[in-house]
């Protein structure tokens, strides 16, 4: 039987920007409108990781 590796972080971790529920969910999170989110994933990819960094820098 082989071990399953374990990946955990938020480089797996993908933003829809096309579900709407996801859209309404990380922009809350982010304080951003949906708009915001759509750039933000256009600009950087859909990386939560690249995502949070982008809105980290705006700040």
């Amino acid at each position: 039987m082989e071990k399953q590796i374990q990946v955990s972080g938020t480089d797996d971790i993908r933003i829809n920007p096309e579900d709407g529920s996801e859209l309404k969910y990380w922009s809350h999170k982010f304080g951003v409108t949906k708009q915001d989110i759509h750039v933000a994933v256009d600009k950087v990819g859909d990386s939560l990781t690249a995502v949070t960094s982008y809105f980290r820098a705006r700040r």
